[in-house]
């Protein structure tokens, strides 16, 4: 058996290996429901505390620009909208479930965060439809790294790119979300075929540079320089 089967067979055969949280499950749903309104989302919302205040915390940020103070999640969820409050929740859920553990963390999750809105506007930039998608492989790109430090501390042989993707079959994620995770270190065009994909792959690079200085040819400026415009409230978020 390859190493690399053999690391893919020990991970199938962790059973604590975490699922998506039900919380997060809900609210997918429901955002993707027409006729669940704000009220039964904001019931959902209201029942996970932690969800509930970064709702709250990202409706009130700059980022929406509201004079007056929202105070309540309903008014949250008109405010920040289905598709935002999609990509919060599982982004707060998902960061809440699997990362834990104190500073190091923290810088994780504002990376992997980062990524995500970089995403999100490269995709804008490029006309690329799937923007929701494109920020979703963002947020989840590095998701093998936790995987591995909870799982096989140490081991520098094993890929977190390629467990990443693992757990993303196992979640059941959309082939584009999984193949963006595999792939977002690697330059060979042919592993980049998918829009998402590169999307993704520029995207970690913008983060990276925005966040931790210095210089790379493939990072977007435009991008890079609203990174750090906003890089005060995204590491809130994770406080």
């Amino acid at each position: 058996m390859s190493a690399v089967l053999d690391y893919k067979r020990k991970i199938y055969a962790i059973r604590d290996l975490p699922t998506l949280p039900v919380i997060a499950q809900k609210v997918l749903t429901l955002a993707d429901d027409d006729e669940a309104g704000p009220a039964k989302l904001a019931a959902i919302i209201t029942s996970d505390q932690s969800l509930s205040a970064k709702v709250l915390s990202l409706a009130n940020s700059a980022y929406y620009g509201h004079r007056a103070q929202i105070g309540t999640i309903r008014h949250a969820v008109v405010v920040i909208g289905t598709t935002m409050l999609k990509q919060l929740s599982l982004g707060a859920l998902v960061f809440g479930t699997v990362g834990r553990g104190g500073k190091e963390r923290e810088k994780f999750w504002e990376h992997s965060f980062a990524t995500a809105m970089a995403s999100r506007l490269i995709a804008q930039r490029m006309d690329i439809p799937d923007t929701e998608l494109c920020f979703m492989g963002g947020l989840l790109h590095d998701i093998g790294e936790v995987i591995i430090e909870a799982h096989f501390p140490g081991d520098e042989e094993i890929d977190h790119a390629e467990v990443g993707a693992w757990m993303a079959e196992r979640w059941q994620l959309p082939p584009q979300l999984v193949e963006s995770i595999a792939n977002h270190h690697l330059t060979n065009i042919d592993h980049l075929k998918s829009p998402v994909a590169r999307c993704v792959n520029i995207a970690n690079i913008c983060a990276e540079v925005a966040f931790d200085g210095g210089g790379h040819p493939a990072a977007i400026p435009h991008v890079v320089a609203e990174l750090q415009e906003r890089k005060a409230e995204i590491q809130r978020m994770f406080k």
